[in-house]
């Protein structure tokens, strides 16, 4: 994607980056939207022994919790914070397979974290998680 020139553009991107927002699973085509340092810290958790598998269990559940909801995003708002910097704001519906959600308590506000490399739009972090990650691969042993 050609780097976005209006708010309008960058919301679009915004809104296709969430299709690979890490949740239960990293997927491996997730790499051509994320900075690398970010898809290699994930990558780092999501292959942690089995042994320490439980302890970063958190992980799995970036949006939907371990319970069988399916995440519906719409973003808000994309605030550049600078020339290769942006700030979404995401709010994720929890939502049941038969596609009903308590207002009231199944919709979440989440932040998108994106910076331009080369002429992408890429995603950076999600609601810092790679602070979360680094401060946790730090502290393993």
């Amino acid at each position: 994607m050609v780097s976005c020139s209006s708010e309008t553009d960058l919301q679009k991107r915004a809104e296709e980056l969430c299709r690979y927002v890490p949740d239960h699973e990293l997927l491996e085509r997730s790499k051509d939207y994320m900075t690398e340092d970010f898809y290699n810290v994930l990558d780092t958790m999501f292959h942690l022994p089995d042994d320490e598998d439980l302890a970063y269990e958190w992980l799995y559940y970036f949006v939907t919790g371990n319970g069988g909801t399916i995440a519906d995003y719409e973003v808000t708002e994309v605030v550049r914070t600078d020339e290769t910097h942006a700030v979404a704001t995401v709010m994720v519906r929890q939502k049941w397979e038969d596609g009903s959600f308590d207002p009231e308590t199944d919709i979440e506000e989440h932040r998108l974290y994106m910076e331009l490399v080369g002429n992408e739009w890429l995603m950076s972090d999600f609601d810092e998680h790679k602070a979360d990650c680094i401060r946790r691969l730090r502290n393993r042993h």
